[in-house]
């Protein structure tokens, strides 16, 4: 397996050094046989039967930010089990072909399957030779003209206040390798304001708002990886601004209403359940090794951090 640089050693390159990397890692793609094929009719399948699944309305905004001349990885927010369809949609509405991310680790067989029919590539987040395989097959997919889409926290945000979680180095590296620039991408569910009784009735609206490329060198992974969460920081909270949606801080958060909704977005959807307690350690943790994603209630009824039990 090829070994890919740290990214903490990319910035210490010389740029012939730097020349002479990228060049060994596009001949060990071309090297590698694809394993993406000719999806573009169950893609186009799958874009017209996703209406026919959501139960809220669906818009696009900034699509003049889409490149018309190359492909582009697509670094987007994560947050509940539409976005696979969401993808679909918005990438067939504009006509481009896509291979999303997914992690594999979290499916079971059958789903395996159907994911990697519709073009999906998939990577084990706990085996590194599986997140190289991986890496190397953005990298190819981009040669050959396909659209790359990652979740750029690595899981859902549940967190009822936090516009993201920390986005990480992958895709400013994938960028770095292929030459190809990050669109950075928002999926905005709007919730509806009440308790609900099934996971389809949580939504009124999902928003996709692509914005403006942003272009990365090999020195400048991290770097560009802050770019893309502070840019990512500022669509998501301008549209939350547009709609009315104020999470400055926990008093601004509806305990009843968060409850329900994170509740149903973990359990109610047939075809997929969330593992707070496993998905926690691929979230980046903070400056005093803390990770906090999801809010429940403890045994005084106190609204804390915490992961909510399946009933």
């Amino acid at each position: 397996m090829f070994e890919l640089k740290p990214v903490k050693e990319l910035d210490k390159l010389s740029l012939e050094e730097q020349k002479k990397y990228c060049q060994e890692v596009m001949e060990y793609t071309n090297s590698v046989k694809s394993k993406v094929k000719s999806h573009v009719m169950i893609n186009k399948v799958l874009s017209m039967v996703s209406p026919a699944l959501r139960n809220y309305d669906f818009t696009i905004e900034g699509e003049n930010n889409l490149p018309k001349d190359q492909p582009a990885i697509f670094v987007i927010n994560h947050s509940n089990s539409h976005d696979f369809f969401t993808i679909q949609e918005a990438f067939g509405q504009n006509n481009r072909r896509v291979s999303p991310i997914a992690a594999s680790d979290c499916l079971t067989y059958f789903t395996q399957k159907e994911f990697e029919l519709s073009g999906l590539t998939l990577m084990d987040r706990n085996n590194k030779e599986s997140c190289t395989a991986g890496t190397i097959q953005m990298v190819k997919n981009l040669y050959m003209g396909v659209d790359v889409v990652i979740c750029g926290e690595s899981t859902w945000n549940i967190h009822p206040t936090k516009v993201m979680q920390p986005v990480k180095y992958g895709a400013a590296y994938v960028a770095a390798l292929s030459g190809c620039p990050i669109i950075p991408t928002i999926f905005e569910y709007v919730e509806v304001p009440d308790v609900v009784d099934k996971e389809k009735e949580l939504y009124s609206q999902c928003i996709v708002k692509f914005g403006k490329p942003i272009m990365v060198n090999l020195d400048e992974v991290a770097a560009k990886t802050k770019l893309v969460q502070s840019t990512l920081e500022e669509m998501r909270s301008e549209l939350w601004n547009g709609l009315g949606i104020k999470k400055e801080s926990l008093d601004d958060v509806n305990k009843d209403i968060y409850l329900n909704h994170t509740y149903l977005k973990k359990f109610g959807d047939p075809s997929f359940e969330y593992d707070s307690a496993y998905e926690s350690q691929f979230l980046l943790k903070d400056k005093n090794g803390r990770v906090e994603n999801e809010y429940t209630l403890n045994e005084n009824n106190q609204f804390v951090p915490g992961v909510t039990p399946k009933r």
